[in-house]
């Protein structure tokens, strides 16, 4: 496997990074960023990368957001990094301390993974720790932030049983956290020939690639509320109906603006007329409807009076 993404580390791990000396050096990429780097005493003594400045430089070349600013980097030697981050892997990643820890050797793995590539895809799991997912996926480290695992199907994946977000163990491969940081990896390097050993449909493409831009660059905010109005036709002359654009995975919510006596009932379907949910049996304690989006890229929603005569509508929507 390429790497193991931690919480915190353990003791070994404790006393490994206290033999290691850390500053902090700018990145050199025009802004006064900087991250800490350390390396362990063993390291500096055996090591092939040992220079602090040269892993800070080569950062500064991995496109990036305010997150640069919280990691740190320490360099192992091999017998170290088994210690620190488990035997068989190439590197690892703290969330609980924005840390890479990675071997200071700088020949490419079986894979053609060098040094550099690796320190990549670690940096990908640092942006995805500090993005957010909507309700209810779990993290970004685990499912790769929104953008890039709304358009690689991720909650498709999962509820099929193809994708395991979080699982390092036997579907490593199948981790679209380890995918993200390995496509993160290819971004930088699109020259360089690194065997593809996951899961094939997360392979990237240019589309894959525009998403981990702004994903890294323009960070997902949260869902984004707007109001659709109109008017229902008079109860059985029809629906009105709205075609509703979805192109996030995540909870759609459809609050009516006024919570009693509003005189119509709504319904989302998918895009083949599909029912997917209604308000038929009450919109459920917060007066609103909810539907999670797992691929669909448009909805149809349709609004039908519960009244003999028509009438406006004015609904409240928020969507990722």
């Amino acid at each position: 496997m390429r790497d193991v993404v931690l919480g915190e580390p353990g003791a070994a791990a404790a006393r490994i990074s206290a033999s290691a000396s850390s500053q902090r050096y700018s990145i050199g990429d025009g802004s006064q960023a900087t991250i800490a780097v350390s390396v362990t005493t063993a390291c500096v003594e055996s090591c092939e990368v040992t220079d602090p400045q040269r892993v800070a430089d080569f950062i500064g070349t991995v496109i990036h957001g305010d997150e640069v600013d919280l990691l740190t980097v320490q360099l192992d030697t091999e017998f170290q990094l088994g210690f620190d981050c488990g035997f068989g892997a190439e590197a690892c990643y703290f969330t609980g301390e924005n840390k890479i820890v990675i071997g200071g050797y700088e020949e490419a793995d079986s894979d053609g993974a060098t040094f550099d590539f690796v320190l990549a895809h670690e940096y990908g799991h640092h942006v995805a720790t500090h993005r957010e997912m909507p309700v209810p996926f779990g993290s970004a480290v685990d499912w790769g932030p929104e953008r890039w695992a709304s358009l690689e199907n991720v909650c498709q994946g999962k509820r099929s049983g193809r994708l395991y977000p979080g699982d390092e163990g036997s579907h490593y491969f199948e981790d679209p956290g380890e995918a993200f940081a390995e496509a993160f990896a290819r971004l930088r390097f699109p020259e360089q020939s690194v065997q593809w050993r996951y899961l094939p449909s997360l392979k990237p493409d240019a589309a894959a690639f525009e998403a981990i831009r702004e994903d890294t660059l323009s960070p997902w905010q949260g869902r984004t509320s707007f109001v659709l109005a109109g008017r229902v036709p008079a109860r059985g002359e029809g629906a009105a109906v709205e075609s509703l654009r979805t192109p996030l995975d995540g909870t759609v919510s459809l609050r009516p603006s006024r919570l009693r006596g509003h005189g119509y009932e709504l319904a989302l379907r998918s895009r083949a007329g599909r029912l997917l949910r209604s308000s038929d049996h009450g919109l459920g304690s917060l007066h609103q409807l909810d539907y999670t989006v797992c691929g669909q890229s448009r909805l149809r929603l349709e609004i039908t009076s519960t009244r003999a005569h028509g009438g406006p509508f004015r609904l409240q929507i928020q969507r990722p």
